[in-house]
């Protein structure tokens, strides 16, 4: 009896998520929370961990600190140098004072700009303190429990991995990549670059 058949090609092969991240801490902190049930769905952007944050808030508070009494130096600074320059055109003033002054107020303004980048810093780290997801997917058990310190160099807390979509990698042949390559070369087939993809 002759009858339709569709050709068809075996291969053992496995899946593989398309992405793939290991947690880790970027700052050095006692780990404080949890916020995930181990091997469960999450979103990208959840709160994964929460690490201790009163450090780094006093932290970025002396940081603000610092920068208002720069400010203000700055402050006095533009007055002397802007009374230096008014005194210039009277008998009074003299060069070398509003030179003085104009130096003292461009130092007070660079101390200034660096006082705010290190407040940048402070909240930066500040904001290490919170885990967030990068990706949706499923995460694993976690590596690290609550109460222990944790650093940029104590490995990864915890991996997600993408479920949608989702790669799956088989091992070819070459002579059988070439082949079906030929066998469908009529219907199709696929380049010599996807050939080469697979392998």
């Amino acid at each position: 009896e002759m009858r339709p058949i569709t050709e068809t090609s075996e291969f053992v092969g496995r899946i593989q998520a398309v992405d793939r991240v290991a947690l880790v801490a970027r700052v050095t902190a006692f780990l404080e929370q949890r916020l995930f049930t181990e091997g469960a769905e999450i979103k990208q952007g959840d709160l994964l961990y929460v690490l201790e944050q009163p450090p780094f808030q006093a932290d970025l508070a002396a940081k603000q600190a610092t920068v208002q009494q720069l400010q203000a130096n700055l402050g006095n600074a533009t007055i002397a140098y802007n009374r230096a320059v008014s005194l210039l055109r009277t008998p009074a003033g003299q060069q070398s004072t509003v030179d003085d002054s104009r130096a003292t107020m461009l130092a007070d303004a660079a101390q200034v700009q660096n006082a705010q980048a290190q407040v940048r810093t402070s909240q930066i780290n500040l904001d290490y303190t919170e885990i967030h997801a990068p990706i949706g997917g499923k995460i694993d058990r976690t590596s690290v429990t609550i109460g222990n310190v944790v650093t940029p160099g104590s490995g990864v807390l915890a991996t997600i991995v993408s479920q949608d979509p989702m790669y799956v990698v088989f091992p070819m042949a070459l002579r059988t990549a070439l082949e079906l390559h030929q066998h469908y070369a009529d219907k199709g087939g696929f380049s010599a670059e996807q050939i080469k993809i697979r392998l």
